[in-house]
């Protein structure tokens, strides 16, 4: 693999066409690199595709003397920005998770700091110019002390919303056979009705097999049925980290054993950040992704399950490791979005060459590469992912954050690039 080659070639591109943090003129309207936020550190997590084709990109904003703010900002396909909106108060807020419903509203899910040790969940629900419509806060106590929640994803249901994450509250799940001695951190799973009012007490909000365990997303999958995936320790892999996948029922009880799915090798932590429902071109089932983490070095881990799981060996369709020797990186972020011809975009962090750029690769049904080489953008200064979808036209956008001038000013950055992940027709 030239990796070197490839990344001259997208900085050499990049250093030309981003000149400044806010007005960037690319070569072309179509493909093109363009940075959003004013004064200050802007990120970028995710984005989404609405039905009028104009996407809609979730960060944050510390701009202004109110910490760190959820910032949304929708642009048209050629970049240029039809609004922005900013949502917070005096703490920092952390943007998790962005999806369009099915009656073309926003749901999004972010974090609340209210210290380094203590989160809470925020939850909305938008109209698609930005006007919140519905709110929520998801917070629990142990005799009256604030824990810890915090929110990797929302997942729209048939009659509302799924948050998962994980929480410092231990009392949340069943006790498991042998009791909970030693667990340190819970999966979390609650429950929305639509206008974001929380589901009756009788559904359990917590579950997990480890000591340690961080749901990432709970997809439904029939009447009373949900497939909930996350990252546990496993002690029958010596404590290390691996994605698991179990079944839940109609009041979120765990009604099927832990599926852990196999690693790379032993000592190695994998731990789970992207799931999406595979479609019928790509292959029913479901794709998982995160990294592999040895020591100071990691590498892309998919697994790709099957429609209807029995949790046995035979959910399995294939696991494969990709983006080899990728350093340390500090986002251990991979994101990944099923193309509407057939195959899969997988998007990471690399840091093998000495600043952490972005790692763009795409995958056939199988999993294996479906281009000679991957794609890397990247600056001078240490760059991170948000993630990767596919636009109406066959383009790639990627939303994430870019490291710019002497100070490292940091700016929310989307990428539009053609089917192949260049900057060319």
């Amino acid at each position: 693999m030239n990796k070197g080659w490839l990344y001259l070639f997208v900085l050499s591109i990049v250093a030309l066409s981003c000149d400044t943090a806010s007005n960037i003129e690319p070569p072309e309207d179509s493909f093109f690199l363009k940075y959003y936020g004013n004064e200050g550190n802007q990120e970028g997590v995710d984005a989404v595709v609405n039905t009028d084709g104009t996407i809609t990109l979730l960060g944050m904003t510390d701009e202004i003397d109110f910490g760190k703010q959820l910032y949304l900002v929708n642009i048209q396909p050629n970049g240029l920005i039809n609004w922005e909106r900013r949502y917070g108060d005096a703490r920092n807020e952390i943007a998790k998770d962005l999806i369009i419903t099915s009656d073309n509203r926003l749901a999004l899910v972010a974090d609340i700091e209210n210290s380094p040790t203590e989160h809470d969940i925020l939850v909305l629900t938008l109209s698609l110019d930005g006007g919140i419509i519905a709110s929520d806060t998801i917070k629990f106590d142990n005799g009256g002390t604030p824990t810890d929640e915090t929110a990797n994803s929302i997942t729209q249901i048939s009659d509302g919303f799924i948050v998962a994450g994980s929480t410092s509250k231990l009392d949340l799940k069943p006790t498991i056979p042998g009791g909970n001695a030693g667990d340190t951190r819970d999966a979390l799973h609650v429950r929305l009705y639509d206008d974001l009012s929380e589901y009756p007490s009788t559904w359990r909000k917590g579950t997990g097999p480890g000591t340690y365990d961080d749901g990432l997303k709970v997809i439904e999958v029939g009447t009373n049925q949900f497939y909930f995936f996350g990252t546990s320790d496993t002690p029958n892999r010596d404590g290390d980290l691996s994605f698991y996948v179990l079944s839940l029922g109609a009041t979120g009880e765990a009604i099927s054993a832990s599926d852990f799915l196999p690693g790379q090798l032993q000592g190695a932590n994998e731990i789970l950040s992207s799931v999406i429902t595979s479609p019928v071109q790509s292959g029913e089932g479901y794709l998982l992704a995160g990294l592999s983490q040895s020591g100071s070095d990691a590498d892309v881990l998919i697994v790709k399950l099957r429609k209807d799981l029995n949790f046995g060996n035979s959910d399995i369709q294939f696991t494969r490791t990709l983006g080899k020797n990728l350093g340390a990186v500090d986002n251990g972020n991979v994101s990944v979005f099923a193309s509407k011809a057939s195959g899969f975009l997988v998007l990471t962090n690399d840091k093998s060459e000495g600043n952490q750029n972005f790692y763009l690769m795409k995958v056939d049904n199988s999993g294996f590469p479906e281009w000679n080489d991957p794609i890397i953008f990247g600056g001078e200064l240490d760059d991170r992912i948000g993630a990767v979808l596919e636009l109406p036209d066959g383009s790639i956008g990627i939303i994430g954050t870019f490291a710019i001038g002497r100070d490292g000013e940091t700016k929310m950055t989307f990428i539009k690039v053609n089917k192949e992940g260049k900057f060319l027709e």
